[in-house]
């Protein structure tokens, strides 16, 4: 296995950042699907030509299946000869409504689709996991499949190096990668050796990009890519360059822009804040997530001040 030769080589490869979107809503909880027009063209003029649809950032969970399609299509229609690909997440503790997901993501154009693992009734062991994506995966047989990694969110502990292997004993055609959020970096250096490059592990922790990118990472998934993207995008840039201090420079702004985060809860509602202040407003979060109130929100801003972020995140 640790040649990687049970993995035939994926042709579906994504580069640079992809932004994990925030589904927009209006003031009363109601899906703003307009305003993700702009919202392309903001990430394109960023420098972001890939997104995450309906994901933990875009609180997919908490959307109806009927939601949930209709933030798929309009990504698909708005991102058309913008976006280089929309990946959706069609993951839930309901395998019907996965793979109705699934299906439907295929038929209106996704250029791949992801889970996560079910977070209520658990799987058991790491071969049943993989067989409920490869259920999953057969809904859409013609678009690229990703496991979407997330021990931190779903309880679910797996390694990622035990879920490859368990792919060599019952793979699943589709498969192209995985989404890997977890700041782990030895199970990912681990799963990288064991994948060989065959596959595609994206890292998914904004604050730790630079390390992944000296294990051998080429594709990142984060929510600070929604309004931070020339931050990374300098940092791969400096990194691809040779040139490790400015690397190191973008990284540690990224980090300041985290730290800002997490003093405020880090959730969708505060990550949301944040975007409203650097470029759009997409509404609350909803609930049970809170919703930063006008002091946090001047707050915020004045800790962002503070860093410097509205000059160098606009250079």
């Amino acid at each position: 296995m640790e040649n990687g030769h049970q993995f035939p080589e994926s042709r579906f490869r994504l580069k640079g950042l992809v932004a994990a979107v925030f589904t927009p809503f209006t003031a009363n909880g109601d899906l703003n699907l307009p305003i993700i027009d702009s919202y392309v063209d903001q990430l394109v003029s960023d420098g972001v030509r890939n997104v995450f649809v309906c994901g933990t950032t875009g609180e997919g969970m908490s959307l109806t299946t009927e939601e949930r399609m209709n933030v798929t299509e309009k990504w698909i229609e708005s991102g058309k000869d913008k976006l280089d690909a929309v990946v959706v997440h069609v993951g839930s503790s309901n395998l019907r409504e996965s793979q109705k997901l699934a299906q439907h993501a295929q038929d209106v154009g996704a250029a791949a689709i992801a889970s996560i693992p079910p977070v209520f009734y658990k799987a058991a062991t790491i071969d049943h996991l993989v067989s409920f994506f490869k259920e999953i995966s057969e809904a859409a047989p013609k678009i690229p499949f990703y496991y979407y990694h997330n021990p931190g969110i779903t309880g679910v502990k797996f390694q990622l190096e035990e879920f490859l292997s368990a792919l060599g004993r019952n793979p699943v055609p589709s498969f192209c990668g995985v989404k890997f959020c977890s700041n782990d970096l030895y199970d990912y250096g681990r799963s990288m050796v064991l994948c060989n490059n065959h596959i595609q592990i994206m890292y998914a922790v904004d604050e730790q990009a630079l390390p992944s990118l000296t294990l051998g990472g080429d594709a990142f998934i984060g929510s600070t890519y929604n309004y931070a993207g020339r931050v990374s995008n300098r940092m791969i840039k400096f990194y691809n360059a040779g040139d490790m201090e400015g690397a190191k420079t973008e990284q540690f702004r990224n980090q300041a822009v985290v730290n800002v985060l997490m003093k405020y809860g880090g959730n969708v509602g505060t990550n949301k804040a944040m975007m409203r202040l650097a470029r759009l407003d997409l509404g609350p979060p909803r609930a049970p997530v809170h919703t930063p109130s006008q002091e946090e929100l001047k707050n915020m801003k004045q800790d962002l001040e503070s860093i410097g972020f509205f000059k160098w995140n606009n250079e």
